[in-house]
């Protein structure tokens, strides 16, 4: 049986972290490994508001947003807390990554935030993760 994230049913942290190692290290050229990360806008007030229960059903709508944003995607894997993430390998991966950003911002139920980027020759996953984040925060 495949471990999984208990509210929203996706890949733990753990088999992001492996499975990007691999990809990053089988798919060197550039281009061909992308990521995109997703969290939930407001997703403390609602906790603090409405309780965990109400912020658990949103983060697992937002898990569902992701899984039928992100069809193609390799892996589909909470990062932590309110964050989300996809991994696109392949020659299309950029493309299907950027159609996934694009379909989850537009989202409204849950409000979604996200970004992607594009590994490049030389990163690792925390590098690649550490990239994720901040074009996240410049989003």
């Amino acid at each position: 049986m495949i471990a999984s994230d208990h509210v929203t049913g996706l890949a733990p942290r753990g088999d992001l972290e492996s499975l990007l190692a691999e990809v990053l290290a089988a798919e060197r050229p550039a281009g061909r490994v992308a990521v995109v990360i997703c969290d939930v806008v407001g997703l403390k007030a609602i906790n603090e508001r409405e309780g965990f229960r109400a912020g658990d059903a949103v983060l697992a709508g937002a898990g569902q947003a992701l899984r039928d944003a992100a069809g193609e995607a390799r892996l589909l894997a909470r990062l932590g807390g309110d964050e989300l993430v996809a991994v696109f390998v392949g020659a299309e991966a950029p493309i299907a990554a950027s159609r996934t950003a694009a379909a989850l911002a537009a989202d409204i139920r849950p409000r979604l935030r996200s970004a992607a980027v594009i590994a490049e020759q030389n990163d690792t996953p925390g590098r690649l993760v550490d990239r994720l984040y901040a074009t996240m925060r410049r989003s």
